[in-house]
Formats: structure tokens, sequence, C-alpha cells
């Protein structure tokens, strides 16, 4: 079987700083330009994980008013970590955690100025053609052969988001596969005119499949959208 080229945006690596910035101050306005995203860009490839997070080293004031916040609408926590505690959020409790998010005080922040009480959705998902609203053909991990890009679960063919809708500050992290073919340039305009966000044009990858079979190698490419890209059946030198 000839497995596909798969081109993938990671956006961004842990070394970038793990996810672009959502440049709103009001969680709920972040909120709504991630839905919009994966509304316009994706459908979903699994059931949603929603879940409220408290971050440690926040004011001990503060820390206690969003813990009883977290177990008035949430209930008790399901994990309890050194660093943070995490609720479970179902779908019909994540606006009035929003809401309350909203009317977060400024000195709801840790002492490392990261947000003190976070909304986190991560969500797999499938990017759709544009035209069709069908999910792109051959871009799956059943395509690629489950192939492994690194040790941390994300395998090629897969795509996901994680939005982080915090109290002081709102990110979105981006893992997308895209078809390797004819199909890119206009896929990649797709993500990039809905995206509420700017793509870096250093975090995109062609996977071509080894000739033996055994898996994918890969190069980074420049942004598919740039005018200097290069056609998407070569590789970048």
């Amino acid at each position: 079987m000839t497995r596909p080229d798969i081109v993938t945006y990671d956006g961004l690596p842990a070394a970038s700083g793990g996810a672009h910035a959502l440049r709103t101050r009001k969680p709920s306005a972040a909120h709504s330009k991630v839905r919009a995203f994966l509304d316009a860009c994706t459908e979903p490839a699994a059931t949603p994980a929603l879940t409220f997070q408290l971050w440690a080293g926040g004011p001990a004031e503060r820390t206690q008013c969003w813990q009883e916040i977290a177990t008035d609408l949430l209930g008790g926590p399901k994990r309890t970590e050194r660093t943070h505690r995490e609720w479970g959020v179902r779908d019909d409790s994540a606006f009035a955690v929003l809401n309350a998010l909203d009317a977060a005080e400024p000195e709801d922040v840790t002492q490392y100025s990261r947000s003190l009480a976070c909304l986190v959705l991560n969500l797999p998902v499938r990017l759709v053609d544009a035209g069709t609203r069908e999910p792109c053909a051959g871009v799956s991990t059943e395509d690629t052969g489950g192939f492994a890009v690194d040790g941390y679960g994300r395998t090629l063919g897969a795509s996901g988001v994680r939005a982080t809708i915090g109290s002081a500050s709102s990110s979105l992290s981006l893992w997308l596969s895209f078809p390797g073919d004819e199909r890119l340039a206009a896929a990649a305009a797709q993500v990039r005119e809905h995206a509420p966000v700017r793509l870096s044009a250093k975090h995109w990858r062609r996977w071509t499949a080894r000739r033996d079979g055994n898996g994918y190698r890969s190069v980074k490419i420049p942004s598919p959208h740039d005018p200097g890209a290069p056609p998407p059946n070569r590789l970048a030198r």
C-alpha cells in the first residue's frame, strides 16, 4: 500500500512556548473565536475533553475563592497535583465557568504570571475540505499506518486542538495534518483565513513514506501559503 504524503503544522512546539496567544482579555470572546475556527475548518474526531484547572502559586484569598466557585459549579476535583487541581467540566457547565472567568479579578494570576484559573478544551479533529465540508480524504491515522511522530502520543494523519481559556490570558495549541498533494495550498489557506491566531511560517513539515515501507521521513518546509513555498510534490532542501 502506498502511503500518502502528509504536511503537518505544529503550532507551537514546546520550545516556542507551546501555544499561540489568543489576543483578547475576555475569556468568553477567546472561547467564541476558537469555536468559530473549529466550526469553519474541522469536524470532531472524538469526544472533546473539557477541564477546569486551578493553579498553585496565586494569592491565597483568590485561590480559595476559585476553589469555592469550582466546587459549587462542578463538585469535587477529579485530580489534585502539587502544581494544580483539576475538575471535569460537563457541556452544560461550560458557560457558567466562562462567565466566572469573565468576572476574574486582576490579581487572578500565579507568581509566574500565568492564569490562576483556566478552562481547557482538548479536541481531536479532522480538517474538512472547504468546498465539500467532508474530511480531507487520505489524511487519517489509518492512511499513515498509525505512524507515531513523537513520544507524546501524536500520530501522523491525526489533528488536534488545545485551547486554554484563562483568567488572565488565553492560548491555542494546534497539531494539524494536511494533505500533501495539490490540495495543500487551499487547505492551508482555509485554516489561515479562519484561525484566530497568525500561523507561524517556521513550523511546517512534509512527511514522505520511506521506500522500504518502514514509516516516514520528514523535512521542514516553508509555509504552504507563502509565495516562496515549493510545489506540493517537492521536498524543501
